[in-house]
């Protein structure tokens, strides 16, 4: 009520009664975005335990929807008492509270992560929208969104004020107190599922947002209660004092320059005479290693397993202390010309604090709108930079890192060859049970943008006779999934299935030229380097994890590599490890099925430890 443009004040009571309806009507579009997580749960669990899933999902949403109530709601109906000020506020705390949670979602059902610390991380960083790159289109869809929520939720505060006084307060006396008896059945089942290891109930936490279920295993334990299974796998290496390289190098150089060229997301099924043929064409004179992995299913530790021979729990120690790689400390120490053209900025994520510590200032994105036109620009200013150069020039190393297979935006006036396609990622489609076929088009389509590009640099290099004397290396930082394994995964961050680890490596030194199909990765490419470049005489194992590419006397057993989430160990049948930092693990096989009956693997487990803590003091 108003009065002379005043707002009466309104009684406490009310206004409770008011924010609870507003909440309960909130929980049922919660509950509504809250399938596209409970459809991505293993229909092994849903056959087994359906009503304690419903009841886990029921309670668990209900919770987070009336933590605004508590946090935001009840301060302002304290302090104010006014019906305006408290509708203000809930349509603002609760629009946010369902576009994170709507956003979380799909992220989640393409990635399998929640929104984190590194998802916050690179969009506040510098260059943001270059990593995540929409067409306008997008982003008119989410500021339509935005907008119909808001006027959703006025809509409802209206509702919440009307119903109020006709609804006997009993009713939400009840309510209450069915919930808090459910919500306490669910997390002593829960309790007993964290004491007898019942994988499959225990992994529910990572499938929603924001759980917090109990574990009494530490009191259970405390209080001698026979039978309890420990959950967690602790792991945590960071802030340790490191020893690399363990020992001084040894090395004679030859003098050879160094091309990499690196296609961000670029998938291994995709090196072919179809999507790449000037690429393919190229191989035929080169080394290719048909079985190559990435060491990480993401650009950051991709790229760092690449020039560091090290796997990505060293990444964060890295980037604190400035730690540059043995093979970009050889570059410098040997009078190397650095030529560094990424198109999109390697600040974001921060690859200048580690990898290009040295060369930071040539870190930054090319110029270009779109990654296209900043991929074009990457192959014109890698050609003007070998024209200029003189006979009596220092060996150089050049680093091109091309972008538009992550960002999937077609250029203008291109359609590409593999059609029906897509002009553009439509990330709002993507879920399970999507027919992946316009995508993927729109990727290889893509491919062959960038074969073209790739194409003018190999064939200038040649033009100006550098070819005989440079080391070339096209790859990938990781590769690129379209729902390969039919689990609803998309892109890359998700998994550690081949779909998002295998990537081409296609290695040119003027002399090699196999065909392997040994389980080769991105731990191989710097000894390899160091060898043929530097003519480095120490044990690889000195500098790195991996051995080089053409060693034959080495068989890989398992893959150590890692996420944003956690680190993971691939046995050579394809079995999948998973370890989350949070100490939680899964275990999946080559297709991601869970195979939650198996036990942990602990002697792979310290077998993986081994290499991560090798270069640890």
């Amino acid at each position: 009520m108003v009065e002379n443009d005043r707002e009466v004040p309104v009684s406490r009571r009310r206004l409770l009664k008011i924010g609870l309806w507003f909440s309960l009507f909130n929980a049922l579009f919660v509950l509504l975005i809250s399938m596209k997580y409970h459809v991505l749960i293993p229909n092994s669990i849903w056959s087994e335990h359906p009503f304690y899933i419903c009841a886990y999902i029921l309670t668990h949403f209900l919770f987070i929807t009336f933590l605004p109530l508590f946090f935001c709601y009840l301060p302002v109906t304290i302090l104010a008492r006014s019906k305006r000020a408290n509708m203000i506020c809930s349509a603002v705390v609760s629009t946010i509270c369902l576009l994170l949670l709507t956003v979380d979602a799909y992220v989640f059902s393409l990635y399998r992560f929640h929104l984190n610390y590194y998802v916050i991380e690179q969009v506040f960083a510098p260059g943001a929208t270059q990593v995540f790159e929409f067409t306008f289109t997008q982003y008119l869809l989410v500021f339509g969104v935005l907008a119909l929520i808001v006027a959703l939720e006025i809509g409802l505060f209206k509702l919440a004020d009307k119903i109020v006084d006709k609804i006997p307060d009993w009713v939400i006396f009840g309510f209450a107190f069915g919930f808090t008896f459910l919500l306490v059945v669910v997390q002593f089942r829960h309790i007993v599922a964290y004491a007898k290891n019942e994988r499959q109930l225990v992994l529910l936490d990572r499938y929603f947002p924001a759980c917090l279920s109990f574990n009494a295993n530490p009191l259970l334990s405390a209080i001698g209660v026979s039978k309890v299974q420990e959950t967690k796998v602790p792991i945590y290496y960071q802030g340790k004092a490191y020893n690399y390289p363990k020992a001084p190098l040894r090395n004679v150089p030859t003098g050879k320059n160094v091309v990499v060229i690196a296609l961000d997301s670029w998938r291994a099924s995709t090196m072919d005479s179809l999507c790449a043929p000037h690429m393919y064409e190229f191989s035929k004179r080169a080394s290719v290693f048909s079985k190559h992995y990435s060491g990480s299913n993401g650009t950051r530790t991709g790229v760092f397993s690449m020039f560091y021979g090290l796997p990505g729990v060293y990444w964060r120690d890295f980037c604190k202390q400035s730690i540059s790689p043995v093979f970009m400390n050889a570059l410098k120490e040997n009078g190397y010309t650095v030529k560094l053209l990424p198109s999109a900025s390697m600040q974001n994520p921060p690859l200048d604090k580690c990898v290009f510590s040295l060369t930071p200032e040539q870190c930054g994105s090319a110029p270009g709108l779109n990654a296209w036109q900043r991929d074009v620009n990457v192959a014109e200013s890698f050609i003007q930079f070998i024209k200029s150069r003189g006979a009596g020039d220092a060996p150089f190393f050049s680093f091109l890192f091309f972008d538009s297979l992550h960002s999937m935006i077609m250029p203008e006036d291109y359609k590409g060859p593999f059609q029906p396609s897509w002009d553009c990622a439509h990330y709002e489609r993507l879920g399970k049970n999507v027919d992946p076929t316009e995508f993927l088009n729109l990727y290889k389509n893509m491919v062959y943008y960038l074969d073209g590009l790739v194409k003018r640099v190999l064939d200038e290099l040649e033009t100006q006779g550098l070819l005989e004397n440079t080391v070339v290396v096209l790859t990938g930082d990781h590769s690129q999934e379209f729902d390969d394994c039919q689990r609803g995964f998309w892109g890359h961050n998700g998994n550690y299935s081949a779909s998002q680890m295998q990537v081409p490596m296609v290695y040119f030194n003027g002399k090699d030229s196999v065909r392997s199909d040994r389980w080769t990765a991105h731990y191989d490419l710097v000894p390899t380097l160091m060898r043929d470049v530097f003519g480095t005489q120490n044990d690889p194992s000195d500098y790195a994890i991996g051995t080089t590419l053409f060693d034959t006397t080495s068989v890989r057993d398992f893959l150590l590599v890692d996420s944003y989430i956690g680190i993971g160990m691939i046995d050579s049948t394809g079995n999948i490890t998973n370890v989350y930092y949070d100490g939680d693990y899964a275990l999946t096989d080559s297709n991601l099925r869970d195979r939650f009956k198996a036990p942990f693997d602990r002697v792979l487990f310290e077998r993986a430890e081994e290499q991560i803590l090798r270069f640890y003091k």
